[in-house]
């Protein structure tokens, strides 16, 4: 059996991973691998379009622009498939005028549906505060009610402290590295990490930043915008190769002081392995709290400066072993700010 035929009695037979079509295809030319996709389009095979995009992008970018590619992506994106966000970042830059739009924005869809999932109901978590009692209200405050009454020896109305459960006021800015990015996997994670934050915070105040060799404010403190002007900001934004912490830190920290209360948190998602802008731990102090979620990683001292950094920066140091993972570790964080 040919390589081709070989190729393609996979893509029919389906369920298996990328690299496996990736090998098979490598080598082949446009109009083969644009027949081979228009295959696996049809067999309802993502992994095998990943694959195939990892040999040549202009041929997967083409096929997929067909009517019936456009349904495909549909159907996924209906369903939540986080395959179309990973495609989109692979292949933006390959995408025609006219289908570019339309990728985006089911690339958003999907996103949206898949950070709703991972939200739920109920992270805010809640405060007590004590407020005059009304004939409504349910909770009251025994110790203090009983001290009035023993400071007075009676009680009138206004001695009886009721106590009211509140949302807490949290208000933060995510730090999220974007150096290094195969095939958009990190800014797939990114963007649902955003979506979880603006759905979490809509009601405080939140900045993002995403950083690489450079560092970008995607979204500033006093920005008043929607979950989706922030996630087609990142779907717009550009990765490098290099891992610039200390810009990012410094950047983060300027937004942080825009903010006026004094219950203020980062969260940092990196591997710590910084390559340019020098020793990150210095900026520390720029934060109140510093959360750190650590990204797998092959260099050890990238996880010390993880370590490190948390634990100057007073927060919580986080190790995740997965990408996929990131936005359960941010609902849990806030959760528990």
């Amino acid at each position: 059996m040919d390589k081709e035929s070989r190729l393609k009695a996979e893509i029919i037979r389906g369920k298996r991973n990328a690299k496996l079509y990736a090998d098979l295809s490598r080598g082949m030319s446009f109009h083969q691998i644009k027949r081979m996709t228009e295959l696996a389009i049809e067999m309802d095979n993502m992994p095998a379009i990943k694959g195939l995009a990892i040999s040549n992008q202009f041929a997967v970018a083409e096929a997929l622009s067909s009517r019936e590619g456009i349904r495909m992506l549909g159907r996924k994106a209906s369903m939540g498939d986080g395959s179309a966000p990973e495609l989109f970042f692979m292949l933006r830059s390959n995408l025609s005028e006219q289908t570019k739009p339309i990728f985006k924005r089911l690339t958003r869809q999907t996103i949206l549906k898949i950070s709703r999932g991972i939200v739920g109901k109920g992270i805010r978590g809640s405060t007590y505060v004590q407020v005059e009692a009304t004939p409504d209200s349910e909770e009251f405050d025994v110790e203090a009610t009983i001290e009035n009454y023993i400071e007075k020896g009676y009680l009138t109305y206004e001695d009886i402290i009721a106590i009211e459960r509140r949302e807490k006021s949290k208000n933060g800015v995510l730090i999220f590295d974007t150096s290094g990015s195969l095939y958009g996997e990190r800014f797939v994670t990114a963007a649902l990490a955003v979506a979880v934050l603006a759905y979490q915070l809509a009601h405080d105040d939140y900045a993002v930043v995403l950083f690489n060799t450079k560092a970008y404010v995607i979204k500033h403190v006093e920005e008043k915008v929607t979950a989706e002007e922030v996630i087609d900001r990142i779907l717009d934004s550009d990765s490098a190769g290099y891992t610039n912490i200390s810009e990012a830190l410094k950047v983060a920290g300027l937004e942080l002081q825009k903010m006026k209360t004094k219950q203020k948190f980062g969260i940092l998602v990196t591997d710590g392995v910084f390559n340019r802008g020098g020793d990150p731990r210095k900026y520390v102090n720029m934060f109140p709290t510093l959360h750190v979620l650590g990204l797998p990683s092959k260099h050890e001292w990238g996880e010390r400066v993880c370590k490190d950094l948390a634990r100057k920066g007073r927060g919580r140091y986080i190790q995740v072993h997965s990408y996929k993972t990131i936005p359960q570790a941010i609902v849990k964080l806030l959760r528990d700010t």
